[in-house]
């Protein structure tokens, strides 16, 4: 059991935009893990390979055929293991369909750390942990910074709304752990690229009121996870 309320920000998303039983259903998840499964290694394999794609600039193409390949000759006994396996295939042979529609705006792309620090609100530990970290300029020469965040889940509820609130977060974070004195928050920047649902969904401008309502709902999931049984 988790003892304090914790969520990721693509679970966050999802939980914005989901009527109150889904809500608790994933509150009850995050709360009570399955501990034969950890955070964000189900698509461990898909996920390092797309990192690897974009922090390349987005233009070889083999860390994904490399992956494919390392994937497809594995031999796995257990159930579990199977299943994992062929979603990471079946997730990185999606990306291959989206390569078209991948674009990093001219930005120079690095990898993120897997270790990422929270960001809390309202008592709610967010885990963030964007993906590509991307660096680029203005055209009058200001610096500016952003994170592309990846979405394996093949959720349904994962939908343009709540990768809004994905993204708007995501300008927080920068905000908070990357910019430096002489950088900006870029928002196209932001992108969500939801993998399991086949979409690149762009950084989203207005972020104001997305943020007052992640606030009011982190207040909200503080108030329930005592009471998530």
């Amino acid at each position: 059991m988790v003892n304090d309320p914790i969520i990721s920000v693509n679970k966050l998303g999802e939980y914005i935009v989901s009527k109150g039983a889904r809500q608790r259903a994933l509150l009850r998840q995050r709360k009570f893990p399955n501990p034969d499964f950890k955070v964000g290694m189900f698509h461990r394999e898909a996920t390092e390979a797309i990192q690897m794609y974009l922090a390349g600039g987005g233009i070889d193409p083999r860390p994904i055929e490399n992956a494919l390949n390392s994937l497809d000759q594995k031999t796995p006994e257990k159930i579990g293991t199977i299943r994992r396996i062929n979603s990471n295939i079946e997730r990185l042979e999606r990306f291959e369909e989206m390569l078209d529609d991948i674009d990093l705006k001219g930005a120079d792309a690095e990898m993120g750390e897997i270790s990422a620090e929270p960001m809390n609100i309202c008592g709610v530990q967010i885990s963030v942990r964007p993906e590509i970290i991307l660096r680029g300029f203005a055209p009058k020469g200001q610096k500016l910074i952003g994170a592309i965040k990846l979405q394996l889940s093949a959720s349904a509820k994962f939908d343009k709304d709540a990768a809004g609130y994905v993204s708007a977060a995501v300008q927080e974070y920068c905000r908070r752990f990357f910019v430096s004195n002489d950088e900006i928050v870029h928002a196209p920047y932001c992108q969500v690229v939801d993998v399991g649902n086949g979409i690149v969904h762009p950084g989203v401008k207005a972020t104001a009121q997305r943020m007052k309502d992640i606030e009011a709902e982190c207040q909200n999931i503080a108030a329930l996870w005592q009471s998530i049984q």
